[in-house]
């Protein structure tokens, strides 16, 4: 059995100016974007499936005119060209009480960038007409594991799904801006072990616990995150769930802060501090979900409720400035805090619709959107 899915897509959107200052509020955009998915069987408890894409994107915000991006008082200009691909197999056996899982994906991204303001001053006009801030963005990402998934029938019981694999998953960036002399070549690698055991002990409850192992090549030991997740169902339309993680962040020099003083008409660069170690979160979850339909009419609600703890927060503090922009060191903090919440109410004949959504960091600020 064998069987393709083709898909072609293109979008075009010109820029968008709200208030008729000639600056953009939405930015002119084109796109287009080609793809497969294709699948094959050999046997009848075989499968390997084949994906990719291809993706070019344009897009530019700030002043409107007809002119390359660095001659606009202020723009942002970027041209993406991304490759992905896939490719999975998975084998059943055991009377399909187990499963053998191997798979591998990669993604190519080339990216060129502008961001800036046009200076004011004769000898930065100069400058920037001669050798404009335009930068380039190169990555490449593959990931590639295994995993073995068993059926127990009878544990106590209950039915007990154990899933065991392990992964590496490598990133290359390279990030640069010649006329800023800004250039930045990081190089991630991640090896991990996970085990999980989804076990129903009973019809109306559920535990889910798993244990994760990486080694990143940034941090000098192995981080273990466990997790823990209940779920209790109470009759046929009422569920509650409890979930308790953790993970961690490594303490990698690229990062999106980086890129914002672009359009100040700068550059920001990071060195890291020497005692600068990986950030860790705890993060507690829990979940109320009503649904109940009849012939006549479509009822339901979801209550949720977060709270997420970070120790050794990153954190970067000013480090001085050049010519070119300023200089932070990432450092870690003594820890931050987030929570909130979030209410749903579906009715019949409706999409949901979002009553409140409310926000609250360390800072103790609230934020609530009808």
């Amino acid at each position: 059995m064998q069987g393709p899915a083709v898909y072609v897509n293109r979008r075009m959107r010109q820029a968008y100016d709200h208030n008729g200052d000639n600056f953009s509020e939405l930015p002119r955009l084109a796109n287009n974007s080609f793809g497969a998915s294709l699948f094959y069987k050999p046997r009848y408890n075989q499968k390997l499936e084949l994906s990719f894409s291809s993706l070019t994107e344009y897009r530019y915000g700030g002043e409107m005119v007809d002119e390359a991006a660095h001659l606009a008082k202020q723009s942002e200009e970027r041209t993406h060209y991304v490759l992905m691909g896939g490719l999975d197999y998975q084998v059943n056996f055991n009377n399909e009480n187990s499963s053998f899982i191997l798979y591998m994906a990669g993604q190519k991204t080339d990216r060129e960038h502008y961001t800036g303001i046009f200076p004011y001053d004769s000898t930065e006009i100069r400058n920037h007409l001669a050798d404009p801030p335009y930068g380039f963005t190169y990555n490449n990402t593959i990931q590639a594991g295994t995993q073995i998934n068993h059926r127990m029938q009878d544990l106590l019981g209950g039915v007990n799904i154990l899933t065991a694999g392990v992964e590496y998953l490598y990133d290359e960036v390279k990030d640069t801006i010649r006329a800023y002399h800004y250039s930045l070549d990081q190089t991630t690698g991640i090896f991990g072990l996970f085990l999980q055991s989804d076990w129903q002990i009973r019809k109306k409850l559920t535990l889910l616990t798993g244990l994760r192992a990486d080694k990143h090549n940034l941090v000098d030991r192995v981080i273990l995150s466990p997790r823990v997740s209940l779920l209790y169902k109470l009759r046929n339309y009422t569920q509650f769930r409890l979930t308790w993680g953790t993970g961690f962040r490594a303490p990698q020099a690229f990062d999106a802060d980086m890129h914002i003083a672009f359009a100040g008409g700068g550059v920001s660069r990071i060195i890291l501090s020497p005692d600068l170690v990986e950030e860790r979160s705890h993060s507690l979850s829990g979940s109320v979900n009503y649904d109940k339909a009849t012939k006549e009419f479509i009822i339901g609600f979801t209550l949720e409720g977060f709270f997420t703890k970070l120790n050794n927060a990153f954190y970067l503090q000013p480090y001085g400035e050049d010519d070119f922009g300023d200089l932070y060191e990432k450092r870690n903090g003594s820890g931050a805090s987030v929570q909130g919440g979030t209410q749903k109410r579906i009715v019949k004949n409706t999409q949901p619709v979002w009553l409140c959504y409310i926000f609250v960091n360390s800072r103790r600020s609230f934020q609530c959107f009808i």
